[in-house]
């Protein structure tokens, strides 16, 4: 099997932050969010343009690759260059792959 993925083109540093969901003093789900890992990670940079009220917006959403993490869903963050993304989507490429592709959304 073939796989698209060169582990030479993880060249960037990126923080991954697991998330511990506790209930505050009235009740409320307070989320906490840990820095579980540093990890070495291939970028790629999609930036998409739409309308909202009539007014031309712009977000950014990265895809990475990293290696396989243990108990990594999409409710973790990843900390890309100073800036916070939420995971849309976790691909595993194949059950035997080493490696996952993450779609991440900028988190303004």
């Amino acid at each position: 099997m073939e796989n698209k993925i060169n582990i030479g083109e993880f060249d960037t540093l990126v923080v991954l932050y697991s998330v511990v969901k506790t209930k505050g003093s009235q009740g409320e789900i307070v989320s906490t969010f840990t820095e579980h890992s540093r990890v070495f990670a291939r970028i790629s940079t999609n930036v998409g343009e739409y309308i909202v009220n009539e007014n031309l917006e712009q977000s950014v959403d990265l895809q990475i690759a990293i290696y396989k993490v243990s108990a990594l869903d999409t409710r973790w963050r990843v900390k890309v260059a100073d800036h916070m993304y939420e995971i849309t989507a976790i691909d595993p490429v194949s059950r035997v792959s080493p490696v996952c592709e993450l779609s991440l959304h900028a988190i303004d």
